[in-house]
């Protein structure tokens, strides 16, 4: 680990579930066939989509339940004091009941209900902009959680069918009705997290520049696909890899130059970019990854400015291609030679103002 010993970690993107007790698209087979692991397995596999199976590369990660111990178990060697729970699908049959996920969460996290030692720094709920109660779903979030600080709506689309698909069409952010709902951030005081592939990075500025008061984060630095190698229609020669490389740094060029749009340096390791690493029996090496990795980085950064910036795992999705110690060991290697100022802003102080993290202060101990 390059990072120093006593810098404390805030994850500001992390998923969690629970197949069994909650609605998850998940929920009915594993509470049916759960008890047979073969079997269970056997069936997602042959059931999904093959796009569905090639964005999470492998059941493992999305067929079982995700939670504080799950995670805390993953970030055992990591000096991780605070996560950010990001939406992760709740099936909610009303509208409004997409904020009961925003309860769950704040209840898992309770001390009393959280051993792990893990707090909850803030929750980024879900919201569909298009309905027009958004304001009443709004205010049951609100109501639900005290952390709750922005909303999400995934707006990454391909017109590749071979690619997961996020939402049910392209270019939603640009309708008229979804524009008017959105405006509802700014009056609650609420962020947006915003994931986009690279080529909708235009969409990106667009918004953030029409809702100069809302603070944006863009998720997972743009997600080019296929950037690392082959992966649906993209990445299979040299040369669509460079033009994804210069489609994807063009647009990331245009979205640091929006004020209120922040980035997240995660997501590199979902099978979507193409570097192939999840079907390997053996991770690769840390030094593999940091050869093609920090590249990426070090043009984000220098694009956004260290204080717009912010280190995060993306877990469990990037799990499919390395553990959390590494992708964090890659993240300290990445960043070795910045100031130990620059590294607190990259790996804590960021996340905390931004996602307005409340922090106990620690008491001192007697002298």
């Amino acid at each position: 680990m390059s990072l120093p010993e006593d810098l404390v970690i805030i994850d500001p993107h992390i998923h969690q579930w629970d197949l069994t007790n909650t609605p998850r698209m998940l929920s009915v087979p594993k509470k049916l066939l759960g008890w047979n692991k073969r079997l269970y397995e056997g069936v997602l596999n042959a059931a999904a989509k093959k796009a569905d199976r090639d964005y999470v590369g492998k059941v493992d990660y999305v067929g079982y339940d995700y939670l504080p111990q799950h995670y805390a178990q993953d970030a055992i060697d990591l000096n991780i004091s605070h996560i950010v729970h990001v939406e992760a699908k709740w099936m909610a049959k009303k509208p409004i009941q997409v904020a009961d996920e925003t309860a769950w969460v704040d209840k898992i996290f309770r001390e009393e209900n959280n051993e792990t030692g893990i707090k909850l720094g803030g929750i980024v709920g879900y919201a569909e902009f298009r309905n027009p109660n958004l304001d009443q779903v709004i205010k049951a979030h609100i109501r639900a959680s005290e952390r709750l600080v922005g909303l999400r709506q995934m707006l990454a689309w391909d017109d590749d069918k071979g690619i997961m698909r996020y939402c049910d069409k392209p270019g939603i952010s640009r309708d008229p009705e979804w524009r008017k709902h959105f405006s509802l951030l700014e009056s609650h005081n609420l962020s947006f997290d915003a994931w986009f592939f690279h080529h909708q990075l235009d969409e990106m500025v667009a918004l953030a520049n029409t809702f100069p008061g809302v603070n944006f984060m863009l998720c997972h630095m743009g997600t080019p696909i296929g950037l690392g190698g082959p992966y649906a229609s993209y990445g299979h020669t040299k040369q669509d890899r460079e033009e994804i490389l210069a489609i994807w740094q063009k647009g990331m060029a245009k979205v640091a130059q929006c004020p209120n749009v922040s980035v997240k340096l995660s997501g590199f390791f979902m099978p979507v970019v193409g570097w192939g690493y999840h079907q390997r029996s053996q991770p690769p090496s840390t030094q593999e990854v940091l050869d093609s990795f920090k590249p990426l980085v070090d043009f984000t950064i220098e694009q956004f400015g260290v204080d717009r910036c912010m280190f995060a795992s993306n877990f469990p999705m990037d799990k499919v291609s390395m553990s959390l110690p590494q992708l964090y060991e890659v993240y300290g290697k990445i960043v070795e030679d910045y100031s130990r100022q620059d590294l607190q802003k990259l790996f804590h102080d960021n996340a905390a103002s931004f996602y307005k993290i409340k922090q106990k202060k620690r008491a001192k101990k007697p002298s």
